[in-house]
């Protein structure tokens, strides 16, 4: 028994060294016949043909083939293949289980196939990342890269792209108990699939709302659905699409307790799995079986379903243990047999002295190829961290190069426009000494323009501070606002004006600068407004926690106004502007007499 554990493991290890080679045989080979290529779009195309092909099963080999594609692309400025082949990483990371990996590669691969707009390669990138954040269990985030990857289909007018997502994003709302929209979306996809007499994907979609089905306990359809499902998988002979169907039907049977033909389907998708080589899903139909023949009184039967479900877990152990019993009946048969054995033994003695120095040799072999694939193995995760760790530079690197282009720019506002501004100011004053008030019409215009520039002046400065900071908190916002509140007071002795934040907002959360400015702005304009057209006495200002994000509402008791009736001004298209490029829209709300409310959230 010691020696066969032995000769287990030692083969165990060959197997390992020799997968090893193979897969360092793989991608040098592939490599090489890529770099006899002359032409790049030969070289892409090869190589992404060769990833298709090994992308679900070898994962190592697929990140270095990709890399490679990336490399190639970068040279070039591909930046659609760049993306794509970060893709390709972050998918092989992501099946080894390096999610946190995987995210990076995904997120780099989005920062550069966006501004590209390549409708095939962004639909895939945001269907992975969906996938993804299904799998971490964080619906909302995956529903919203799947409704990305949906309007680029629908836009395309892709019904592939579209029958597959909603069969995806169908399992998303199964999944957190919503049966009702996972069955439309379900619906949706068989519809599509059924106008392009696509019968690979009639049958995915028919097993889906099949299963949806035998969730919600519909069992009648749930039945047309497997059924319908089986039919078409069967004509295709599609092998493992049957098997899957075949268990399906199986756990619908058994759970209306229809216990004999559960079993049978199990039967059939086992008798398809050991065709294929598909273990795990015969030991869990026989698992099925056994609670079957248990649910039946059929104890005798679930006994022996439970040993076939055993010999999958260990066929190895139970072979052996087979072998030691006969070899024990064989001693005791007969005296005659007892002297067979007895030489046979010796024999057995000394060439057991040859396998254990066989062994040993195959051990020493075994230990050494071992040493040098952890080393290569090794040596790969090191370069794939100084990779990363390069990356990580490069991004610190151009951050830092943006803030110092930031900043320059900020001081030539400062130091130029502002000077001038200021110098204009200055000299409208100075004209004002000389004509005194001679001249009522030019006093009341050189007011004016002195009040816009002086207006530009502060408007400037805002810039400026926004543009000093890569990011601006809450705290940072209702500082800026609160020394705006106090120079409107000064300006208008009679108006009352509040700024109130929701306790549970921390002080600390952060914006962009272009989105603290943005959002500053749209409050300074309806403030404006409120003070000059509305006349309003009391304005008040709310900062509100919400579902979607942080919202910010400016409700005066001015007298208000039906924008139908109005000229829309620049002030109100800037601030519908500004709430776009926050993300949302901005909600408007104003009767005569009755005030004006605005809304918008980021």
């Amino acid at each position: 028994m010691r020696l066969n554990n032995i000769i287990v493991i030692i083969g165990l290890m060959l197997l390992s060294l020799t997968t090893s080679a193979q897969k360092l045989s793989l991608v040098d080979s592939i490599t090489q016949l890529v770099n006899n290529k002359k032409d790049y779009n030969q070289k892409i195309d090869f190589l992404q043909k060769n990833i298709k092909e090994i992308y679900a099963t070898k994962f190592d080999e697929t990140i270095a083939l990709a890399q490679l594609g990336y490399n190639l692309a970068n040279e070039k400025n591909d930046n659609i293949n760049k993306g794509d082949f970060l893709r390709t990483i972050g998918l092989s990371l992501g099946k080894k289980g390096n999610i946190d990996s995987a995210s990076v590669y995904y997120y780099r691969a989005l920062q550069v196939l966006e501004p590209t707009k390549n409708t095939e390669k962004l639909g895939l990138l945001y269907d992975d990342m969906a996938r993804m954040y299904r799998k971490l269990r964080q619906p909302n985030r995956a529903l919203e890269f799947y409704e990305k990857a949906l309007q680029l289909y629908e836009k395309e007018k892709n019904l592939e792209g579209i029958a597959r997502i909603n069969n995806e994003s169908g399992v998303v709302f199964r999944d957190e108990g919503d049966y009702v929209e996972a069955n439309k979306r379900f619906e949706k996809s068989l519809r599509i699939q059924q106008e392009r007499k696509d019968s690979v994907g009639i049958g995915y979609a028919l097993e889906f709302l099949g299963y949806n089905q035998l969730l919600i306990k519909d069992y009648k359809k749930s039945e047309n659905y497997l059924l319908e499902a089986l039919k078409i998988r069967e004509k295709l002979n599609d092998d493992f699409a049957t098997m899957l169907n075949y268990t399906a039907l199986g756990e619908y049977y058994k759970e209306i307790k229809a216990f004999e033909t559960s079993n049978n389907y199990f039967l059939k998708s086992n008798a398809l799995a050991k065709r294929i080589n598909f273990v795990d899903i015969q030991k869990y139909n026989y698992e099925q079986i056994t609670d079957n023949y248990q649910a039946q009184g059929n104890y005798e039967k679930a006994f022996e379903s439970l040993k076939n479900f055993n010999v999958l877990n260990d066929s190895l152990y139970t072979a052996q243990k087979l072998k030691d019993v006969e070899e024990i009946a064989t001693k005791y048969e007969t005296s005659e047999k007892e002297k067979k054995i007895a030489e046979k033994e010796l024999a057995l003695k000394i060439r057991n002295q040859w396998i254990f120095g066989l062994i040993a040799l195959a051990i020493i072999i075994g230990l050494i190829g071992f040493i040098l694939y952890k080393q290569q193995v090794l040596k790969n995760i090191q370069q794939q961290k100084d990779n990363e760790l390069q990356l990580a530079l490069e991004k610190i690197e151009s951050q830092t190069k943006l803030q110092e282009q930031r900043l320059a720019i900020s001081r030539d506002l400062h130091d130029n426009i502002g000077a001038q501004l200021s110098f204009i100011v200055s000299a409208i004053d100075t004209i004002k000494y000389y004509i005194s008030d001679s001249n009522e019409s030019v006093t009341h215009k050189l007011n004016s323009i002195g009040t816009f520039a002086k207006e530009t002046i502060q408007e400037l400065r805002d810039t400026i501070w926004a543009m000093n900071k890569t990011t601006i908190s809450i705290k940072d916002l209702k500082s800026r606002i609160a020394n705006f509140m106090e120079k409107a007071k000064l300006s208008h002795q009679n108006i009352q004006i509040s700024l109130k934040t929701d306790p549970s907002i921390d002080d600390n959360h952060l914006f962009t600068g272009l989105q603290g400015l943005n959002i500053f702005r749209i409050i300074q304009e309806a403030t404006n407004n409120a003070v000059k057209y509305a006349e309003a006495t009391e304005i008040k200002i709310y900062i509100s926690q919400t579902i979607a994000g942080i919202q910010f509402e400016i409700a005066d008791n001015g007298k208000g106004f039906v924008e139908e009736e109005i000229e829309a001004g620049n002030g109100l298209l800037n601030m519908r502007k500004r709430a776009l490029e926050l993300g949302n829209e901005l909600s408007l709300k104003s009767e005569k007499e009755k005030g004006t409310r605005i809304k918008f959230e980021v």
